[in-house]
């Protein structure tokens, strides 16, 4: 307790009494448009806000993942119903407005990560950038309007990039710290599971960075604990999922849909169109994409028509043999328009944002215009030669886009990415308003300052 009091009594000299009050009020600015939502929440929030309810709602009433009426529950990842579970059993009852409330204090959580991780990239200003980006952007805001799996990611990311730069801080000691990052992504992957690919490189990446400061048998310690970290979150589900399943699983099985969804050229690999093309192959009804009536058809019978083709395997299982068939086969026939989808599929995914507002032409440009600023970031801290912070924030982006790429790339998939995009546009920010008030001629290590 000593202690505590000890860390809170040197908050305002580590970081500014100044700098505390501007957090502060951002924080309250996030709050408020955060409860805003959670008052009035999304009147369509689609078919995963509603699965994920479900889910939820499950776990709580009945203890089970999905219960006896709900088809192929291991389709969606359990990380987000079970922390609304939780929430729903601390407040004894499943409400939607509860788990919209969780969200809310994910998102204020993840404002101050984003804070501490801009300072660490760059200097307080650029934290500070970098906080108020995350409190008033549109998509952040609009996914607590409803229960989606985004919003407990857009705080475990970040967390767990912070949590692997802290760790990498040569200064430090004690060799356990590396549990911390692998504990926060093995939480990211269970919310979102492409995520688990990027704890893999993340294990890489500690083994190389401290054998090349030290030697190469505390690089492979550091290295198998941050391991340990990733698999504790997930080793309880695999075995739950081994058990119900009664094969391997270690997070989720909506990878099969994806891959079917993001092959489809004739729909250009786009969720929307993919299911439209259902809908009007075995309804026989013409619905517009994105329209409301489509939001409402239940995309379960419709891809369960799909892998009937093949009946012996599970649906998961079959539809993703079938994408890898119909990868072989379009690009195939057609190599430069396989190529072209894969290239607007990519496109869409960094080009706009989930929400009404990010819709729009403005809300296009502002997205296009902190992507080209992120981008700015990376390449300040590689002309500084920051390249761990540069591998640390470069990592997930690249490798969740290629997933994309692969399989489905919707603007979603860019959303918990953005809380490191973020990050790195404040640092592009702060560094060109440095350069600009000073009227030096611009250097790379401007708008640098101590992080103590």
């Amino acid at each position: 307790m000593e202690r505590l009091k000890s860390w809170t009594r040197s908050l305002p000299e580590r970081h500014g009494k100044r700098t505390l009050v501007l957090l502060a009020l951002i924080l309250a600015l996030g709050f408020g448009l955060r409860a805003y939502r959670v008052v009035e929440p999304l009147a369509t929030p689609g078919d995963d806000a509603r699965a994920y309810y479900a889910l939820a709602s499950s776990l709580y009433e009945e203890g089970s993942y999905g219960g006896p009426d709900f088809r192929d529950a291991s389709d969606w990842s359990p990380g987000a119903p079970l922390i609304y579970a939780a929430a729903f059993y601390a407040t004894g009852g499943a409400r939607e407005g509860t788990a919209r409330i969780v969200e809310l204090l994910f998102g204020l959580a993840a404002i101050v990560v984003v804070y501490l991780l801009g300072r660490r990239l760059n200097c307080r200003p650029a934290g500070l950038v970098g906080a108020l980006g995350v409190a008033i952007y549109p998509p952040f805001i609009h996914s607590t309007g409803a229960l989606f799996s985004e919003p407990p990611a857009m705080f475990t990311l970040p967390a767990a990039v912070l949590a692997f730069l802290w760790a990498s801080d040569s200064e430090r000691t004690g060799a356990l710290r590396w549990l911390v990052p692998g504990l926060l992504f093995g939480a990211t992957a269970m919310i979102r599971p492409e995520y688990l690919l990027v704890g893999a490189a993340f294990v890489v990446l500690a083994a190389i960075r401290v054998a090349r400061e030290r030697a190469w048998r505390p690089g492979l310690a550091a290295a198998s604990l941050l391991a340990v970290g990733l698999i504790l979150p997930i080793l309880p589900w695999a075995l739950r999922n081994q058990v119900v399943l009664d094969r391997t699983v270690p997070i989720s099985t909506g990878g099969g849909k994806a891959l079917y969804v993001g092959t489809y050229l004739p729909a250009d690999g786009e969720y929307q169109r993919v299911k439209a093309l259902l809908v009007q192959r075995h309804q026989h009804r013409s619905l517009p994409p994105n329209s409301e009536a489509l939001n409402e058809v239940d995309p379960t019978p419709l891809f369960d028509r799909v892998a009937r083709r093949y009946p012996d395997l599970p649906r998961d299982s079959a539809l993703g043999k079938i994408g890898k068939q119909d990868f072989s086969k379009f690009f195939g026939e057609d190599p430069l328009g396989y190529l072209a989808m894969t290239a607007r599929k990519v496109g869409r995914m960094w080009s706009s944002g989930v929400g009404a507002a990010m819709s729009s032409g403005a809300g296009r440009a502002l997205q296009i215009l902190l992507v080209a600023l992120g981008l700015a970031g990376l390449v300040l801290l590689g002309l500084r030669r920051s390249w761990w912070r540069l591998l640390a924030l470069a990592t997930p982006i690249a490798l969740v886009t290629a997933v994309g790429a692969i399989s489905l790339a919707a603007p979603r998939r860019n959303e918990v990415l953005m809380t490191l995009v973020i990050p790195l546009a404040a640092l592009a920010l702060s560094s060109a308003a440095s350069a600009i008030s000073s009227g030096r001629k611009w250097s790379p290590a401007q708008a640098s300052s101590p992080q103590s």
